[in-house]
């Protein structure tokens, strides 16, 4: 007997698919999987952090009892890879295997597969690698010198990209300004910290000459194609299996070499499947983290508030290779044209090359080190003219059914009312300028983010089919990947809500490349919004056949017909025709043996970026929101508490609410993270604290109360009006965090992240003066 409260799932908070599994330990994950015969690997990795390879030697390694394999440069095709290929093709710079040159401490050179990982651990070290040191740099304001050691040779000065971005004529809005200011932020870089490291199991089937992985990943297709490339493999011919994952966060939306090693030993081994785990010291140091950034920002402003100019400089630390680097750039620079309504800016991106550990796509995808930056800025301009932070915003912020100066399209817009609503519910009034007192301020940040982006692929689209079978149970095939964000239990509630059907007759297979319509990946808050559609419209496919069918049953048409509540429906007077089992009984029934297989797909009406300009209209729509934070800092200590944050977040319409407050106190908790605590230390290339005991990431204890306003916008392109909202709570929590520091004590601190030390330094400082 389906449960009544199912009906009509969305906006309920419908329990998640997979979370029985999750809570009682029943979720299988890639490394709790095992096969008959199955191996072991490690990679060997560099420990220069720039080098010219000598030579290598493996043959003691392969003479190792228990060593099945062991693979090398020469044993690949040497193909480069890389994450922005189709719009920066010279980016595509890292190769599965070095054999020429290793750039960084933890460059992959080799790998070994055998009976167990203590003699694969053996087997690395009587692997001889010969190694001429060449000179390294670490920092970016260093590598762009022209007496730097050249880490790539394709590019000037190490500078992978340069990214300009200039509209109207913003040295003169400088001059006609009532008031101009210039800051430096500093943003250091972190990691993603996921609870799972990355893992996966490679087997290359030697009779068909096929290969199957199975992976924790974000995005199933994505490596599918960077493994087809590197091996010069047909798509089909590899599969690609994304299991339960715990955690992603950006961090697992690409191939490593350890993907392809697992594939290629497997190989070499006559086709024993290989696994390969990395250990929480791999993790930190050779999978990706976030770019440290060096934001500059000059601004001017009339003194009734109007913004009339941002220009500025963005210097990006990448580490050795691009990945994803130069469309966090990008977003890094492009992003504010969501927020406020500019007519003058020039700002140019500079994502370097050094000799430390890669950086690539983390939750926020720059707009967490640019949401700091812009939003601690914006507070000291207004500062600056004597006018409330709150007010300042409101008058300088995007609004709906508008078009950027850039050529953004923005249709729905709750900017205006999450600000409202996040400072009604903070008493923003009668707490801001007040409580200096007791140590006591209140900040706000502002934020906005895509729903995808066309910086991948020459297009964006997502694929769902939506099959019935006789019992009236109810198949969704989804490419999309459900990384712990829930998507899986969303995509089945709009597609019970089309179908006007229980949800629990919903059973969701996801991201199996082979088996699976193609989706670009879990990144870029896209899923709800891009895949979601595309599961509307599968449903609704299936729905118009059972319709068709009905219809010439009963001697009418099928747009005179819907399904509501488990029941085929006239739409005149909502009178019930049959229910919905009997529905499917006919369909398959000896006069018509319908088979009910609906198919979608979804390609959002965005245009390509002009990386030359960033001009671009870079998403179907944008999800917007204000937080507020109040803090007390204790001078003694310089410590700072939270009180209290409030985010009021555009969620387009909440398809499980639950799930997405849960998104938002998720993202929240990073924010705080990388506010108070997060921060890889590195000493001459080598990441010094790469654990869990010299690194330091929120615990419960640190996580302060917090209020969730959903602002329901209703867009006009998303599923039953939804937009995604995974990334953009993390945002502006910096900045909101930075901005009550000021109100409550009066320094500015603008080096993440804020430790008591600094606190303390800059509060002896403001003594001082």
């Amino acid at each position: 007997m389906l449960n009544e409260k199912f009906i009509n799932p969305v906006g309920k908070s419908i329990p998640r698919i997979d979370g029985r599994g999750l809570v009682t330990g029943e979720t299988k994950y890639t490394s709790d999987m095992s096969f008959p015969n199955m191996l072991f690997a490690k990679m060997l990795r560099s420990p220069h952090p720039h080098a010219r390879i000598i030579s290598i030697d493996t043959s003691k390694a392969e003479k190792l009892p228990g060593v099945k394999a062991v693979i090398t440069a020469k044993d690949t095709l040497n193909i480069k890879f890389g994450s922005n290929e189709f719009f920066f093709p010279h980016t595509v710079d890292q190769l599965p295997l070095e054999g020429e040159k290793v750039r960084y401490i933890g460059d992959e050179v080799g790998a070994v597969a055998a009976v167990n990982e203590e003699t694969a651990e053996a087997a690395l070290k009587l692997i001889d690698v010969k190694y001429e040191i060449l000179p390294s740099v670490f920092k970016a304001s260093e590598a762009m010198k022209p007496d730097a050691p050249q880490i790539h040779g394709h590019v000037r000065n190490n500078i992978a990209l340069i990214l300009p971005v200039n509209f109207g004529n913003p040295d003169r809005a400088l001059k006609e300004s009532d008031y101009v200011r210039e800051d430096v932020f500093e943003c250091q870089s972190a990691v993603h910290a996921c609870m799972e490291t990355h893992v996966c199991i490679g087997q290359w089937e030697t009779a068909s000459n096929k290969i199957t992985l199975w992976v924790s990943h974000q995005a199933p297709f994505k490596i599918r194609e960077a493994m087809a490339k590197c091996l010069k493999m047909d798509l089909n011919d590899i599969r690609v299996i994304k299991m339960p994952t715990g955690g992603g966060f950006g961090g697992k939306l690409e191939m490593l070499p350890m993907d392809f090693s697992a594939c290629l030993l497997s190989k070499k081994a006559g086709g024993m499947p290989v696994k390969i785990c990395y250990t929480r010291e791999e993790e930190f140091l050779a999978s990706r983290r976030k770019h440290s950034m060096q934001y500059k920002l000059k601004s001017g402003v009339k003194k009734d508030g109007t913004l009339m100019a941002i220009t500025g400089e963005v210097i990006a630390d990448g580490g050795a290779y691009c990945s994803y680097g130069p469309t966090v750039l990008a977003a890094a620079i492009m992003r504010i044209f969501m927020v406020y309504d500019l007519k003058n800016i020039r700002m140019t991106g500079y994502r370097v090359y050094t000799n430390t550990p890669i950086c690539g796509a983390i939750r926020g995808f720059g707009g967490v080190q640019s949401g700091f930056a812009v939003e601690s800025h914006m507070d000291l301009l207004a500062k600056g003219i004597g006018m409330d932070p709150i007010e300042f915003r409101l008058k300088n912020i995007t609004r709906p059914n508008m078009v950027t100066i850039n050529k953004m399209q923005i249709s729905s817009n709750g900017l205006k009312e999450c600000i409202h609503s996040a400072a009604t519910a903070s008493d923003w009034g009668k707490k801001r300028g007040k409580q200096k007192g007791i140590c006591r301020g209140i900040g706000i940040g502002i934020a906005a983010d895509v729903m995808g982006s066309k910086m991948y692929k020459s297009h964006e689209s997502a694929g769902a089919i939506i099959k019935i079978e006789e019992d009236c149970s109810v198949y969704l095939f989804t490419g999309a990947a459900d990384t712990g964000q829930g998507s899986n239990t969303a995509l089945s509630q709009i597609a019970a809500q089309e179908l006007g059907i229980n949800f629990m007759r919903i059973n969701c297979k996801a991201a199996d490349t082979e088996i699976t319509p193609f989706d670009t990946g879990s990144f870029a808050s896209r899923v709800t919004f891009i895949s979601g559609n595309a599961a509307l419209l599968a449903a609704r496919d299936a729905k118009s056949q059972i319709l068709e069918v009905v219809s010439k049953e009963y001697k009418t048409t099928a747009d005179d017909l819907d399904i509501s509540a488990e029941n085929i429906v006239r739409k005149a007077d909502s009178s019930a025709v049959l229910s919905f089992e009997k529905a499917i009984e006919l369909c398959y029934s000896f006069n018509y043996g319908k088979q009910i297989i609906g198919r979608g797909s979804f390609n959002p009406k965005t245009t390509p970026v002009d990386f030359r300009t960033g001009e671009g209209h870079v998403s179907s729509t944008y999800s917007y929101e204000a937080q507020i934070a109040e803090v007390e800092v204790d001078k003694n200590t310089g410590r700072v508490k939270i009180i209290k944050i409030w985010d009021a977040h555009d969620v387009g319409r909440a398809i499980n609410p639950s799930s997405v407050e849960s998104q938002i106190e998720g993202a929240l908790t990073m924010g705080l993270g990388y506010t108070f605590f997060e921060d890889l230390f590195l000493k001459d290339g080598k990441i010094t604290n790469c654990n869990f005991s010299g690194y330091r990431v929120p615990r419960s204890t640190d996580i302060p109360e917090t209020e969730t306003i959903l602002i329901e916008t209703n867009d006009p392109q998303g599923p039953f009006g939804a937009k995604g909202m995974g990334e953009a709570a993390l945002l502006p929590t910096a900045a909101a965090i930075a901005n009550a520091i000021e109100d409550a004590v009066g320094i500015r601190l603008k080096e993440l992240p804020f430790t008591p030390d600094k606190v303390l330094k800059a509060l002896k400082n403001k003594d001082i003066s």
